[in-house]
């Protein structure tokens, strides 16, 4: 079996992982990229609506908060540099009833914090000239929010960093790791391979992986299953850009929404509710082992005691109605004249690695873990994509100064 020795490995093709290569290469590391499957993006990266955040859902002063600010810029930038399909249509946070208002100023106050350039509250009456078919009561406007392909954003994030002399081995599920005081060991089917570092960005595996490793013992990743319908009606589309409801302020999920894609198409969606397992794009027998497995876990249950009120709320719903009236009528707070027969059940299903604590309480920061040798990205849900290029840079800053240039004198 051959070995090969780099700098770094990197498990995952997924867009962290195939950002956080990309910019390691470029500053002179030998690295290489591990992706079980037989391409980047198969997964989560690929598998969402391709949203770029403006940055003021998430809570000021975390991390997350920082890096979507900057890592909506940062992929403006870098679509514009590699010629891949952007728009910045903008972001309407929309109040359709007066319960809505108070969260939706404090929205407002979160984004000016989190320095979420533009931000402004906008009357229903001044909504209508951008989204005719709006409807609501007040709406929070983000200049900065964008639409981009995200599977295509991953392949060219991972197309350059081959450029800058990555390497890229698809087929490499990793089936061990050893780690020694000089570095870590990694067996694939067909391959050993050396580091002096690996860094974990396995997504929802990401936990299965740092505990094989004695890391993260204290958290576990839920899979929620998140599918979408589209729009297809005659004339012009309805929606420009992105209507979103007031979220419930308890949960990281921001409820069905309506979103304009690069080609052209209008989203409805996601949901949020359990998945069988990390991979259960469909309900089958195949996934019975692991959706067992998974409801075993106590973890699962606190989870769900700690949420109850707020779960059956947003889940209560979705389970009593057919799929398609239910985004119908979620879609219907925001537009005006949706009819159910409009609505296309979406091919793309996707999959969001929540990470839990084993209190049961969900973690909604970005989360990184470390033995000497390993990094483990055990949190990057929503809006990890929009943070991918600035939260590589961040965690590439650490690793050169921290890892690598001491491996390498060592």
């Amino acid at each position: 079996m051959d070995r090969q020795y780099f700098d770094v490995v990197v498990i995952g093709g997924g867009i962290i992982g195939c950002a956080l290569t990309w910019e390691l290469a470029k500053h002179g590391c030998q690295v290489a990229l591990l992706e079980k499957e037989r391409d980047v993006a198969l997964h989560t990266s690929g598998r969402n609506s391709g949203v770029v955040h403006a940055g003021f859902n998430a809570k000021p002063g975390t991390l997350k908060a920082r890096l979507c600010v900057q890592g909506n810029e940062a992929i403006r930038r870098f679509a514009h540099e590699h010629r891949i399909p952007y728009e910045q249509v903008g972001t309407w946070v929309v109040a359709t009833e007066e319960n809505d208002l108070g969260v939706l100023n404090a929205l407002k106050r979160q984004g000016d914090q989190n320095g979420v350039p533009g931000l402004e509250l906008v009357e229903a009456r001044d909504m209508l000239r951008a989204e005719p078919h709006s409807r609501g009561l007040l709406a929070l406007y983000a200049p900065t929010g964008g639409i981009i392909d995200s599977a295509h954003l991953t392949r060219v994030v991972a197309n350059d960093a081959q450029r800058h002399g990555a390497v890229l081995c698809c087929g490499q599920r990793v089936l061990g790791i050893r780690e020694h005081s000089h570095e870590v060991e990694l067996v694939t089917p067909t391959h050993r391979f050396g580091a002096a570092l690996i860094i974990n960005c396995a997504g929802l595996f990401a936990d299965r992986l740092a505990h094989t490793m004695g890391v993260g013992r204290a958290y576990r990743i839920v899979p929620f299953r998140g599918s979408y319908f589209s729009i297809r009606r005659a004339g012009p589309p309805i929606v420009n850009s992105m209507l979103y409801s007031v979220p419930p302020p308890q949960l990281p999920f921001l409820g069905v929404h309506l979103t304009r894609t690069v080609h052209g198409t209008v989203l409805v969606g996601p949901d949020a509710m359990p998945a069988m397992g990390p991979e259960a794009y469909a309900a089958s027998l195949r996934n019975l082992h692991e959706f067992c497995s998974l409801v075993s876990r106590r973890v699962i249950w606190k989870m769900m005691y700690r949420y109850r009120r707020v779960l059956v709320s947003q889940w209560g719903p979705r389970l009593w109605q057919r799929k398609r009236r239910y985004f119908c009528q979620a879609a219907n707070r925001l537009v005006r004249g949706l009819q159910e027969q409009e609505l296309v059940c979406d091919a793309r299903v996707g999959i969001r690695p929540q990470l839990v604590h084993t209190s049961g309480e969900l973690v909604e920061d970005l989360l990184v873990e470390r033995t000497e040798r390993s990094l483990h990205v055990l949190n990057t849900v929503s809006p990890g994509m929009t943070c991918a290029l600035a939260f590589a840079q961040w965690l590439a800053d650490g690793v050169r100064g921290s890892f690598i240039d001491a491996a390498v004198t060592a």
